[in-house]
């Protein structure tokens, strides 16, 4: 169990909590038309991208400074403090990581996560892992994604993302996600000073190697990620009041992590409120976790659930209750966050709002 006693974030929408909650409750997507690189000869052209083209270590820099600052870490406490990463793998990865944890006068870089799209989820287990049962009282997670022309083509190429440049989860007529510009840094504590975001209750990890790019359809590595969640942080399904999904709105990623939703947290999976928030703020890959954590936070700090936006019509393979109007209030204090990525790692992570 850790305390999020920092936490800052980055998306399209613009810089800080504020902002990404001002651009969830206008439930207007932050997506334009890409200008940062040439899209001619691509299927796609959208994306949810800041102006400009941002500087990612830059942007690290200054996030994992305001978490610090939130949870009211002194100089002392950052030098005894290490840093869990979640970011694209690289050549220099890992010497920027070590100057990153220099630059922001942390202790040391104690992993780089890349696990695809469930790498920030997967760094903030394994922080709140290590808070729980080893000497270390406190870490910082932070990790980064700004869309640039050679992940975009690569996706494009796979013919993956929307092109129409609207992402649609969970709806009938989906064709796939558009990718966005993210960042966050949490302070994860055993305790501290600071007034809590939120509490990591229980994780779970789960790698079901069904195929290199396809889920399996019983939606079995994020049915056993909840499972193990749910477990550790001796909750049952029936507390859970929120779920912010992974749901990128491609067919077979929506209708295998819906059923896993439908199994793990069963007979209540069909009841609990769902939504996933990149049809508001895009995909943003390595950094999509710890992005959503902060819209779980928000969610319950507001007492408002964020829309799954861009719904056309309900998908027979997808029996969830969707939050499809705004306004709708928590049910209970427990959310569960789940990430998934290519190669089948499923990361979940059971959050207990203040």
């Amino acid at each position: 169990m850790a305390r999020v006693t920092g936490l800052s974030v980055l998306t399209a929408y613009g810089h800080g909590p504020d902002a990404l909650w001002k651009g969830l409750t206008s439930a207007t997507p932050a997506t334009s038309r890409v200008t940062r690189f040439d899209t001619t000869r691509h299927r796609a052209h959208h994306a949810a991208v800041l102006p400009g083209t941002p500087d990612l270590y830059g942007e690290l820099e200054r996030l994992v400074g305001e978490a610090c600052d939130q949870a009211g870490l002194s100089p002392d406490d950052r030098a005894a403090t290490p840093l869990v990463l979640a970011l694209h793998a690289g050549p220099d990865t890992a010497a920027l990581a070590a100057e990153l944890a220099g630059a922001c006068g942390l202790r040391e870089v104690l992993t780089v996560h890349t696990a695809a799209c469930a790498a920030s989820n997967t760094a903030v287990a394994e922080a709140a892992h290590l808070i729980g049962t080893t000497a270390e009282r406190r870490a910082v997670v932070a990790g980064a994604s700004f869309v640039d022309a050679s992940m975009f083509a690569a996706f494009d190429s796979a013919g993956i993302l929307a092109p129409d440049g609207v992402c649609r989860p969970f709806s009938a007529g989906r064709e796939g996600p558009v990718l966005g510009d993210g960042a966050a840094a949490v302070v994860l504590e055993h305790t501290g000073t600071a007034p809590p975001w939120a509490t990591v209750r229980g994780w779970g990890n789960a790698a079901e190697a069904h195929h290199v790019c396809r889920p399996h359809p019983d939606g079995r590595g994020p049915a056993a990620a909840v499972t193990t969640a749910l477990r550790r942080a001796g909750v049952t399904g029936d507390r859970i009041g929120y779920l912010n999904a992974h749901a990128t709105a491609t067919a077979a990623f929506d209708a295998g992590e819906a059923a896993a939703i439908v199994s793990a947290l069963s007979p209540h999976g069909v009841r609990v409120p769902v939504s996933s928030t990149k049809a508001l703020h895009g995909h943003c890959l390595e950094a999509s976790g710890l992005v959503e954590l902060a819209v779980c936070a928000l969610a319950f700090r507001h007492g408002e659930l964020p829309v799954n936006a861009n719904h056309l019509a309900p998908d027979e393979d997808c029996p969830l209750d969707l939050v499809l109007e705004p306004g709708r209030a928590p049910q209970s204090r427990y959310a569960l966050s789940l990430n998934s990525g290519f190669g089948g790692v499923c990361t979940a992570l059971l959050l207990a709002m203040p």
